[in-house]
This record gives structure tokens, sequence and C-alpha cells, in this order.
């Protein structure tokens, strides 16, 4: 087989404990086409020692102060010369035969992106093990509104990242998300493909960004969402509700073809409708209410018909009007 090259960037600042284990997972892959580079942001700890001893086997490598992660990934993408890219950053790992995996599912899919598992495990509690991956849903709309995945176990040609911008340096959180966002509104999703092969390892440990900053990644992703809803035009009242105080710095202007507005509010009234009737904005629960009604997905219940009566109707006091009638 003529395997296609891969280009891995590892993004690292101070993760000398673990960017050995995360080199060793890459060269070591025995794949015959690949591309390894390390950018690193002026680590001080023994960063640049371990680097150094593998320098044979790295393509590229530099250490010197950068801007944060996503700065040091599209450093990394502008020295790529691949076919196919991802990030795996100084504290997660590659399964063994994962770059072989990737390859042989890109050649028989004709695929822009391959998604495998990831095994996700806690650091300080080795039992606390799963299986995630990035997930398709049953429509473009669905898969963006659900937002469900796993970044390293994501490989994207290197031509679809670099359509997009490459990634969006004002984010330091979601920025895979965001990518992931900007294609499937672009592309769809019909060029996807899907391998039920382990491929990567992510850690959870006390000083990761996942675990120490949850609350920025949920603003970083609000404010993404009122930006795209703003420029496909969705009613002001969505876009008030995902408001935040961050501002929004897009790489450069989004793109909608694959995106269709209506069936994007039907999915997230179905996600929303009740944090947003717990907001309290009725005029959101209206509109979110309506939606689903006018979609066919809105099932009567007893809570769907208790909202209904306070989100069009208002208090109804109705044991006070048993008591007067007794």
């Amino acid at each position: 087989m003529n395997y296609p090259r891969i280009s891995i960037v590892t993004p690292s600042f101070n993760q000398g404990q673990y960017i050995e284990q995360t080199i060793l997972s890459i060269i070591n892959q025995n794949y015959p086409n690949l591309e390894y580079i390390i950018i690193d942001g002026g680590s001080t700890d023994n960063t640049v020692e371990i680097i150094k001893k593998y320098k044979d086997r790295i393509s590229y490598w530099v250490s010197e102060p950068d801007k944060g992660q996503s700065d040091a990934i599209n450093k990394g993408i502008a020295k790529c010369t691949g076919d196919i890219f991802n990030w795996i950053n100084s504290d997660d790992y590659l399964e063994p035969g994962a770059l072989k995996e990737v390859a042989e599912t890109f050649i028989n899919a004709g695929a822009d992106i391959v998604c495998g598992l990831t095994e996700i495990f806690n650091e300080e509690h080795p039992a606390d093990i799963s299986l995630h991956r990035t997930e398709l849903f049953g429509s473009t709309e669905a898969t963006l509104v659900q937002q469900r995945i796993n970044q390293q176990a994501m490989f994207y040609r290197l031509s679809a990242v670099r359509k997009s911008g490459g990634v969006n340096n004002s984010l330091q959180y979601i920025m895979d998300l965001e990518l992931w966002f900007r294609y499937l509104c672009r592309e769809g999703q019909d060029k996807i493909a899907l391998t039920d092969k382990l491929l990567a390892h992510f850690r959870i440990h006390a000083t990761s960004k996942t675990a120490a900053h949850e609350q920025r990644f949920r603003i970083e992703e609000k404010a993404t969402w009122q930006y795209m809803l703003t420029a496909m035009g969705i009613h002001e009242a969505w876009c008030s509700f995902f408001k935040t105080g961050q501002l929004y710095l897009p790489v450069k202007s989004w793109t909608f073809e694959a995106v269709d507005p209506g069936r994007l509010t039907a999915e997230l009234a179905q996600r929303y409708l009740y944090p947003v009737f717990r907001s309290g904005n009725k005029k959101l629960s209206r509109r979110a209410y309506y939606s689903l009604l006018k979609s066919g997905r809105l099932s009567f219940n007893l809570q769907h018909i208790a909202m209904f009566v306070k989100i069009f109707i208002g208090d109804i006091p109705f044991r006070k009007f048993f008591k007067s009638h007794a």
C-alpha cells in the first residue's frame, strides 16, 4: 500500500513528566510515512532534554515562547507537508498501530475526517476508564447541536484544515470543537468516516485544562454559538440565550452551505427546551416549544402540557379555584 503522509503536531509546555510517553507512542508507530513536529512554548522543566533524546526521529522541533496552545498548533500546521493531520497533546498518547488504521480508513472511505475511539482515563483514579468517539447523528444540524467529539482520535485531511484557516488562536479551550463546527457548517458530515478501533488515550490529571477550567470551556462554547447563530440570522432570542461576556473572534468568515437554519433551530429547541424554560425566558420558551410542535418532535406528556400552560397561559390558581367550588 502507498501510505499517505501523516503529519502529527505536539504542542507542549512544561509537561516533562508525560511528553516522553507521547513522543514514543508516535515515533514507535512504525508508520512508513510519518512527519512528527513538536512545538514547545519555552518549557522550563526537563521537556527540552527529553525532546533532544529523540531529535533524530523528529521531523522538526522548536522551543520558544508562543501565545498558547492554539498558536503552537498553528505554528506546527505551517510546517506540515502531509496529507493527513492531527495534534496530540504532550500529556496524551497514541495506541500502537493507530496511524496505519487511520491511513487505511482514509483510503477506503475517501474521507475528509476519520474518527476512532479514545480511551479517557483519570490519573488519580486508575479504575475510572471509558471509551468515547466523536459521534455523528441523523443530520449535520443534530451533530452540531450534540457536539460530541474526541479530538485525540480525530484525523483531518490537512487540506481541509488549511481551507478552514487552521485552529482559532483566540480560543484556548475549545479550538478543537470550533474547528469541527466550521468544517460541518461548510462541508456537512458526508465525508466523515468512523472506525471502531482504539486510536488514542486522553489523560485527565490535576493540571490538565479539562480538569481545572471547565467553566472557561463553557464560556468559549457559548460565545462561538452566539456568533454562529447571529451569522446565520437565527432569531435574536436564541442568540441572547448563548450570550456571554467573551467576544468570539473568527479566523475568517464562516460559510453555512451545509446547514439549514430551520432544522438547526428545531435541534436547538429539542436539546435546550428545559434549560430555556428554567431560565424564565418566556419569549424563547414559546419559540422553542413551537419549533418542536411544528417539527413533530414534541411528545405530549404531563410535563410538556404543564410547560404549555406555564408558557402560553400563565399561572392558573387551580387549587384556589377548587377550594371556592368545594
